[in-house]
């Protein structure tokens, strides 16, 4: 009773695939000379017979047409689709997220959410203020806890007012949003005090 062939694992599927490769590299060469041995018998005897020429000029002019008609075809395919820029990476939608949500916090009146954005648009207009006067982080640092030195700077009183702030101290972080609920209200104030900062020069 025959037994069951085993299919080929490790050693024995590498043997094989080497074998296949070999086998049809052997081929393709024997067709390579076939080809050329009978390349040379015709053109040799094309040297005898018009008749022949006649036929492989023939011959060569319709393998020329079909290698123009195939490299038109290609060039001609379906074009790959197009694909857009790649979004940029720079703008981080989550903090631009989070700071809209603490803004409609802060129109409906909660003190810490106020807090909060009033902190985020010092910061970041005491930043433009550095770069444009080219301050070190320290000097400007100073200057902020300078009420008559910011004064000089920024020749706006409001905006003097709104950037003052003594570092290290909690209470300070409190007293704009504080005293301009105080006084017309925070949604109010903080708008006179964007526009202020976006006119600054």
């Amino acid at each position: 009773m025959d037994s069951p062939s085993l299919p080929l694992t490790g050693r024995g599927a590498l043997g094989a695939s080497r074998r296949d490769r070999r086998l049809a590299t052997t081929l393709g060469a024997a067709a390579i000379l076939v080809f050329a041995v009978a390349m040379g018998t015709l053109l040799y005897q094309a040297q005898f017979s018009p008749s022949l020429r006649w036929v492989l000029g023939v011959a060569f002019l319709a393998a020329m047409a079909v290698f123009g008609c195939v490299l038109l075809l290609r060039r001609t395919g379906e074009p790959a689709p197009l694909v857009g820029p790649a979004p940029p990476r720079g703008v981080r939608m989550g903090e631009l997220d989070a700071l809209a949500a603490a803004v409609r916090r802060a129109s409906r009146g909660l003190a810490f959410s106020q807090v909060v954005v009033a902190s985020r648009a010092r910061a970041a207009f005491v930043e433009r203020v550095r770069l444009a006067l080219g301050l070190s982080p320290e000097a400007m640092g100073d200057a902020q806890r300078d009420p008559v030195r910011l004064r000089r700077i920024l020749h706006d009183p409001v905006l003097a007012d709104f950037v003052h702030q003594r570092v290290g101290d909690l209470d300070e972080r409190y007293r704009w949003a504080v005293e301009a609920r105080a006084r017309r209200g925070f949604a109010r104030e903080f708008e006179a005090v964007l526009a202020r900062m976006e006119a600054w020069r």
